[in-house]
């Protein structure tokens, strides 16, 4: 499960309300009252005490623990603020926070146990009630409540996830979450980003600097190796009221459950203009291919499937070859940034197998070979590319995680190996 990250302080635009709510029993000394019965026969002189032996005197009460909870009773509190429990005379015990849809806020108590404080991040523009209790001297309990609302973040941040509740996914898919702003305290992102895997798997987390982002923008979960077909991957995202730095804020949580389907790898040889394509660990289907020309060589290196659409307006003014082309190309499987794809294109059916003459996609003919692996692929499926000129493709142009090591997946980087799972 995901971790949530310790509050950083901000002074309130409005005051704390302190509510002190205290139950508490003090110890009394009891003793029975004698009256004179006035006949002079065995009974004390009318008025005067019966005198008191020392040694059975009443001790005094314990006083009751004093409990004080900030924001009090109808308080409001500032995103980023924590929660804030004290105790004079006496000990912490339990201390619930309980949002409205009844989430619970992680906290801590201090080792002397006089005091206890939120670390788990608290929802803008919800409200929260706050029960706690305390121990005087005596054993004795205290118990306060109260209940506030956090106000909503002025300056908000948005942020979106690469994965949708009941898709299939290919083998190759990174969970990726791109901010709107580049993130500065990251290691309360990653302390709100959780993916559990019904198969336990390792992967990690790691900062991307994407191709077309600010650094600090885009964050990758990946695994060690590829998924394991039929796994059922849960990405939890608890972001809303995360400080992201600068006075900024996450404002809402994200939840995504999908299933991982057949493995699917087509590698293309750029030298012997072939792809072959291995399902489940098979090699089922040779196809004909043509890459990009010399100077215009298609990337090297491993790519994942982000997209996949029936048709593509394709402009080579938007990546530097000027007005050479401007068309709609069918069955576009887009595997960078930068503006790669395996598609339809009609040069294929004279150079397919032959010769390297597009700039720079994977093109297949037009004679129903395009549609057909069109047709059986889906996002996350990998697509390799091998003996080309080009370098290997960047780990931020597209989903080119997997050029990574895992030794360099796992360097470098605030986040941390973890075992999902």
């Amino acid at each position: 499960m995901a971790a949530v990250n310790a509050r950083g302080a901000r002074r309130l635009r409005r005051g704390w309300v302190g509510a002190v709510v205290v139950v508490g029993l003090a110890l009394t000394g009891c003793s029975g009252g004698g009256s004179d019965s006035g006949d002079g026969s065995g009974g004390k002189p009318a008025g005067k005490a019966a005198p008191q032996d020392p040694g059975s005197a009443a001790p005094a009460a314990a006083p009751a623990a004093v409990l004080t909870i900030t924001p009090g009773d109808g308080g409001v509190l500032a995103p980023g603020e924590p929660v804030t429990v004290k105790v004079e005379g006496g000990k912490i015990g339990a201390v619930t926070v309980t949002g409205e849809d009844g989430s619970e806020i992680a906290g801590d108590t201090a080792d002397d146990l006089a005091s206890w404080r939120s670390t788990g991040a608290l929802h803008t523009a919800t409200r929260y009630t706050v029960k706690a209790s305390a121990t005087n001297t005596a054993g004795q309990q205290a118990q306060a409540t109260a209940a506030f609302r956090t106000e909503q973040a002025d300056k908000k941040v948005r942020y979106q996830v690469n994965v949708a509740d009941g898709r299939q996914i290919g083998v190759g898919l990174p969970i990726s979450v791109v901010f709107d702003s580049p993130v500065k305290n990251r290691a309360a992102v990653e302390k709100a980003l959780s993916v559990v895997a019904d198969t336990p798997v390792t992967g990690a987390w790691r900062w991307v600097k994407d191709r077309n982002l600010n650094d600090g923008q885009r964050i990758d979960f990946r695994p060690k190796d590829y998924w394991k077909p039929g796994t059922e991957i849960t990405f939890k995202a608890d972001l809303d009221g995360v400080d992201i730095g600068d006075g900024r804020f996450t404002i809402r949580d994200s939840e995504a459950k999908v299933t991982v389907a057949r493995s699917l790898v087509a590698t293309v040889d750029v030298k012997t203009h072939q792809m072959t394509v291995v399902e489940d660990g098979k090699p089922d289907t040779v196809i004909p291919i043509t890459a990009g020309a010399p100077g215009m060589d298609t990337w090297n290196g491993t790519m994942v499937v982000m997209d996949r659409n029936s048709s593509v307006l394709m402009d080579g003014q938007t990546v530097g070859y000027g007005g050479q082309y401007r068309d709609y190309y069918n069955w576009a499987l887009h595997t960078t940034a930068s503006g790669t794809y395996v598609h339809e294109n009609a040069s294929a059916n004279v150079n397919a197998g032959k010769k390297n003459v597009t700039h720079g996609c994977v093109g297949l003919a037009n004679d129903g070979t395009a549609k057909k692996f069109y047709d059986r692929v889906i996002v996350g499926d990998v697509i390799k590319v091998v003996n080309s000129a080009s370098e290997t493709v960047d780990v931020g142009n597209g989903y080119g995680d997997w050029n990574l090591s895992w030794e360099q997946w796992t360097s470098g980087n605030a986040a941390v190996a973890a075992a999902a799972g």
